[in-house]
């Protein structure tokens, strides 16, 4: 774990330019806008009439809302912008519509099956969606399963390098961002990682450097503070490009 240490400390130090990178992946916190939509705060559970979409939204952590659909483990981050007629827009990171609240308060969702949108209902109240708590072993063990995930997913082995002596709700967000390297590889058709680092800072990013991945996480943002899967695959695959060195 010592090493482990030192290569996140590197990653700090040595890879200029992250920050610089996450921005051309992560949108970038703004002031609260004026005007937008008030309806039903905090984090709710949500269904399209048939029940084929369910979700929960949680808008209790300030201006970035979370969203994550049931039997998906991936924790959308959207921001809020104003739409026509009063609408509120949520988007992710690609810009993508994933959630709009109209003006009468109804809700409308996005999603790859239905580009259109569904109208849901609001089904009940639901706990805030934090990061989990990991132990030190646990931790360990989630590490060694995704190595063994990403190394099917490109036909290599991979390895995965966190920092060592971190706090457990820390600990549960680096392995959610090693999750969502280890589902942004399976997604990218042919790539050439072998290596992933994983370090902590202050603003999520990723940098792909010859074989290696540098993946930084900010753990006082919470699920902002990490990059998506959409966004390693676009990284590993060159459609966001780093800066030069």
């Amino acid at each position: 774990m010592k090493g482990a240490a030192a290569a996140a400390a590197a990653l700090t130090l040595g890879v200029p330019g992250m920050a610089q990178a996450q921005r051309q992946q992560q949108p970038q916190a703004q002031p609260p806008m004026q005007g937008l939509v008030t309806v039903t705060m905090g984090s709710r559970r949500y269904s399209t009439p048939d029940g084929g979409v369910r979700f929960v939204f949680d808008r209790s952590g300030g201006r970035a809302a979370l969203l994550r659909f049931e039997g998906d483990d991936e924790v959308h981050v959207l921001l809020p912008e104003m739409g026509t007629a009063g609408d509120e827009i949520y988007r992710n990171e690609d810009r993508s519509i994933m959630l709009r609240v109209t003006s009468q308060g109804g809700v409308i969702v996005y999603t790859r099956q239905n580009r259109t949108g569904a109208p849901v209902s609001e089904m009940a109240s639901a706990p805030p969606i934090t990061p989990q708590v990991i132990a030190a072993a646990q931790m360990q063990e989630r590490v060694r399963n995704l190595q063994i995930r990403a190394a099917r997913a490109v036909g290599q082995p991979v390895q995965f390098i966190v920092p060592a002596q971190m706090s457990g709700p820390v600990t549960g967000l680096v392995i959610d961002a090693a999750e969502r390297v280890a589902e942004g590889l399976s997604a990218a058709p042919i790539t050439n990682v072998r290596r992933v680092v994983i370090s902590l800072g202050r603003q999520p990013a990723a940098v792909l450097r010859g074989n290696t991945l540098f993946v930084q996480v900010a753990p006082e943002m919470g699920y902002a503070g990490r990059p998506s899967s959409n966004a390693i695959r676009n990284v590993v695959t060159g459609a966001v490009q780093g800066p030069e060195n």
